[in-house]
């Protein structure tokens, strides 16, 4: 497992770069926290939890975005990111990667 980040390894040319995130992060997280919550086969580990999460935003457009960015028009629609999840919920709850 990659080791997590550190504050200094977003630092360039003495900018922060830390704050600027793709926009479509929250969206996955709050799709992924109606449909678990409800879903029997799901086992709530936290490795299957970030398996969904990491399959989800690999599979959806990235938009990079800035803190005080004005987003005019979403590029990824909430279908799609609801059907995104919805299909990676399947896929990890079918073949959880456990090691086992």
């Amino acid at each position: 497992m990659k080791r997590r980040p550190a504050p200094i390894d977003y630092i360039v040319s003495n900018h922060d770069l830390s704050r600027v995130r793709n926009e479509v992060e929250l969206r996955v997280v709050s799709a992924m926290r109606k449909m678990l919550k409800d879903n029997k086969k799901f086992d709530g580990c936290q490795l299957c939890t970030e398996d969904i999460y990491a399959l989800s935003l690999n599979r959806l457009t990235a938009k990079y975005v800035q803190v005080g960015t004005i987003i005019l028009k979403k590029e990824t629609t909430d279908e799609e990111v609801n059907e995104v999840v919805k299909m990676t919920i399947e896929q990890v709850v079918n073949k959880p990667n456990h090691g086992d």
